[in-house]
């Protein structure tokens, strides 16, 4: 395993650790009461739409590599 390897294998780790710290979140702010509680909940929830999407984007970035090196 390569030091590329590693960082993309560790951001994907670290990326779905933070997704489920944001839907735990999520999930205990269900149904806010205020404009505060609001904007701290889509925060949230933008946090976890980006996570997916980073872990997406390493997925297919390690898919990639180890397909070339076969």
């Amino acid at each position: 395993m390569t030091k590329t390897q590693f960082k993309n294998w560790m951001g994907v780790v670290i990326s779905a650790v933070v997704l489920g710290l944001a839907v735990t979140f999520l999930m205990k702010a269900w149904q806010p009461q205020d404009t505060l509680d609001w904007v701290l909940w889509v925060v949230g929830l933008l946090i976890a739409f980006r996570s997916v999407f980073r872990i997406a984007t390493l997925a297919k970035v390690i898919g990639s590599k180890e397909a070339t090196e076969e």
